[in-house]
This record gives structure tokens, sequence and C-alpha cells, in this order.
């Protein structure tokens, strides 16, 4: 029997690079977000969207999200159903607390289902990411980004601050709601520089054993290195307590 896992996670901390390294793997199938409020993201069914027709691509993300709606239960099941030696999917923090998919997180947490945790140790880095990304700008190479676009962003400091407890109340939340289930925490830091480490040990944790040599990163990093780059008011960040340590950490 295939062996079942979750990758839960904030946005931006790398949850895709890890999705998609995975699927390089033989032995592994990872969907995207099957529980995505706007609907079905990423379901690996051997569809290829790069040779469809938009038509084909929509009707097929109809069907998926009718499939869905019918039988959220039945959907994930069918979904986490394979011969491959691990399967998952990836849940952002919200789709596990919303409550059409209550049913689906209790059938996970009753069974030998195995989480991946993951988290950004630098914060603010994170919403800069996400900013970026609110305003049109650099996803990653597999989406198209660029690292020659030009987004500026402002960073409200209160806004960030806010947003800050509030994630890690969301991940505090995420822990005690998945105590007692086989977890493996990494942080995006650690998946960024060393990918094909880090990934050979989510194989690991999911009992598939690939070295780090036979596995390549399926995505590159876009986007300025250096936050002055991209943040408006980058001094003003720096003369805060509340954002200069982050800001000078990397």
């Amino acid at each position: 029997m295939s062996v079942q896992f979750v990758i839960v996670g904030a946005p931006r901390t790398g949850s895709t690079l890890l999705v998609k390294t995975l699927n390089t793997l033989d032995d592994v199938r990872c969907h995207g977000e099957l529980l995505g409020v706007n609907g079905v993201r990423g379901y690996e069914d051997g569809f290829d969207p790069a040779n469809a027709s938009q038509a084909q691509r929509d009707a097929r993300m109809t069907r998926l999200f009718e499939q869905r709606r019918a039988d959220p239960l039945g959907f994930i099941q069918q979904a986490l159903s394979s011969d491959c030696a691990a399967t998952g999917f990836k849940a952002l923090y919200a789709a596990l607390q919303h409550p059409d998919w209550q049913a689906v997180v209790d059938d996970l947490l009753s069974r030998s289902t195995r989480f991946v945790h993951l988290l950004r140790n630098n914060e603010l880095r994170r919403y800069v990411s996400e900013q970026i990304l609110l305003a049109g700008g650099p996803i990653h190479s597999g989406a198209g980004g660029r690292s020659e676009q030009s987004v500026s962003v402002h960073i409200d400091i209160d806004a960030f601050a806010s947003a800050r407890e509030a994630m890690r109340n969301e991940a505090q939340q995420v822990r005690e709601r998945l105590a007692g289930c086989p977890l493996l925490e990494l942080d995006y830091e650690a998946l960024s520089r060393d990918t094909a480490g880090t990934v050979a040990g989510v194989c690991r944790f999911l009992g598939v054993q690939v070295e780090p040599r036979a596995i390549v990163p399926a995505l590159r990093k876009v986007g300025a290195a250096d936050l002055r780059a991209v943040v408006s008011n980058y001094d003003e960040l720096l003369a805060s307590e509340v954002t200069r340590e982050l800001l000078l950490a990397d």
C-alpha cells in the first residue's frame, strides 16, 4: 500500500518546489492544491496542459471541481490511491482549517498519514515574496517567473507584524491539530539551499530511498536576491526594530 502524505504550510514557503521535485522521482506522486478554495490545482493524472487547448483545460478544471464538490472525501481518497511507494498532496494552512474539509482532515488524521510541515525562518522575506506575488511579480521558473521583471513593493511594518503573528498562530494550530501524527518539519531555507539533500530527507521520512545525487531541483528561484531592489521603503525597514534583524539575516 502506498504511503500517504500531505505537505502543509503557508504560502511562499517552498511547497511548489518540493511538490515538483518529488514528482521527478519514479516512486513518488505528489498532487498540488487539491483543497484550494477556488478549485483543484496540480492534480497528477497524466494530463499535459502544455499540449491541451484552453477548452480542454477549462473542461478538466470544471470536472475536477465538480467531483470534489460532490464527494470531497472520496475525491481525496481516489487521488491518494496509486501504485507509487508514496502518494500525497499539498494543503495550505487555510485548507486544513476550512469547515468544508474537516471530514477529509479527520479521515487523514485517523489513518497513518504522514505530514511534512514547511516553515520559513525569515518571515520578512516570506511576506515580501507574498506582496511581490500579489503585485504580479515573479513566482518561480515553472510559472513563467522572470528574474528581470521589475517589481517594487512598499512594506507596511505594522501589517507585516500582524501577518507574522497570525502566521505563527496558524503554524501552532497546525502542530496541535497534527499532534500524534508522523510529522517532519523542515524550513524553506534548507530546501532552497540544498534542495537535493532536503528532498532526499523527505523521501526517507516517506519510506522511499533515493540518493541525493539522483535528485534534480525542478524549479529555480527568480526575482531579486537583494531586498533593496524590490522594497521601496528599505531604509524604513532597516531603521525598525521589528524588521531590521530579519532584513539583514541573509
